[in-house]
C-alpha cells in the first residue's frame, strides 16, 4: 500500500495540493464553503415537496432530515468522482515537469470534498440530535462508518483518475452514470416502502448489495436518523468495499503511473 502511505511521507505536499484544491473550489464565492449546503437543501426541498407533501409516496416522519441523512453519503461520493475525474488532466503541465506522487491529486480532491460534506454533517447531525432523541445513543456509529466510506471514496477516486486520463470517455461515462444510479440508491426512499418490492428479491438484493453505495449508506443513515445500530450485513460490506476499493485503486494506479505523462 505505499501508493497510500505516500501521503504521510509527502504530507506537506498533500497539504499545498489540498490548500490549492479549496482555494480554486471556492474561489471569487461569496458563501465560500456555505454552498456545499445550498444543493442538499433545495434537493430536499424538491422531495419533501413531491414524494412527502404533494404526492405521498413515503409516509417518512421527519422526512426533510431522513433525506438529509442519506445525502450526506451521496454527495460525498457524487462530488469527488466528478471532480477526481479530471484531477490529473486537469493538471498535466505539473505532472508532466515534475517526479512526484501524483495519485496525491485526486487525493487532495477527496480531502476538499469531505471538508464540505464534514460542514453538511455537523448540521444534520445537530438536527437529529435535536429532533430526533433515539439517535443520541447511535450517532457515533455513523461517525465511525464514516472512515470505511472515506477509504471507499478514496480508492475509487484513484480508479476514475488514473482510468480517465487513458480513457477520456470515463469523465463523461461518469456524468452520464451518476442521475440513474442516485435514484437507485435509497437516499428518498426506503426500500422497505417501494411497493412491489417484495415480489423481486432477486432484484432487491441486486438494488441493495449490487449498488456498492447503498449499504455504506445505510450504515451512516440509520444511526444517525433512524437511532439504530447498522445492520451487520451493511457494516460488514461497508468495511470490505473499502479496503477492495483501496487494493483496487493501489493496482490500478501502479498499472499506469508510468503512462500518466506521456498520455497527458
Amino acid at each position: 500500500m505505499a501508493v497510500y502511505a505516500d501521503l504521510f511521507r509527502y504530507r506537506e505536499l498533500y497539504v499545498n495540493l489540498f490548500r490549492r484544491e479549496l482555494r480554486v473550489k471556492y474561489r471569487g464565492s461569496l458563501l465560500g464553503i456555505a454552498w456545499s449546503l445550498v444543493n442538499p437543501l433545495v434537493l430536499v426541498a424538491v422531495y419533501t415537496l413531491v414524494f412527502s407533501v404533494l404526492w405521498r409516496a413515503f409516509s417518512i416522519p421527519h422526512y426533510p432530515l431522513f433525506v438529509l441523512s442519506g445525502l450526506v453519503v451521496w454527495v460525498f461520493f457524487q462530488s469527488t468522482l466528478l471532480s477526481a475525474s479530471g484531477s490529473l488532466i486537469g493538471h498535466a503541465n505539473l505532472v508532466k515537469q515534475v517526479r512526484f506522487p501524483r495519485q496525491l491529486l485526486p487525493l487532495a480532491v477527496v480531502g476538499t470534498n469531505l471538508i464540505s460534506v464534514a460542514v453538511m454533517l455537523v448540521v444534520v447531525l445537530v438536527l437529529n440530535l435535536a429532533v430526533i432523541p433515539a439517535t443520541r445513543s447511535t450517532f457515533w456509529a455513523a461517525l465511525l462508518f464514516m472512515v470505511p466510506l472515506v477509504a471507499l471514496v478514496s480508492g475509487l477516486a484513484i480508479i476514475v483518475a488514473s482510468a480517465t486520463v487513458v480513457f477520456r470517455d470515463v469523465e463523461h461515462l461518469i456524468a452520464n452514470v451518476l442521475l440513474p444510479w442516485f435514484f437507485l440508491t435509497p437516499i428518498f426512499y426506503t426500500f422497505e416502502q417501494l411497493p412491489r418490492i417484495e415480489e423481486h428479491p432477486v432484484l432487491a438484493d441486486l438494488l441493495h448489495y449490487g449498488n456498492f453505495v447503498t449499504p455504506p449508506l445505510l450504515a451512516v443513515r440509520d444511526p444517525l436518523f433512524f437511532g439504530e445500530l447498522p445492520a451487520a450485513g451493511d457494516a460488514i460490506y461497508t468495511v470490505v468495499a473499502a479496503v477492495v476499493a483501496l487494493a483496487l485503486g493501489a493496482t490500478v494506479y501502479r498499472r499506469v503511473d508510468d503512462q500518466l505523462a506521456a498520455a497527458l
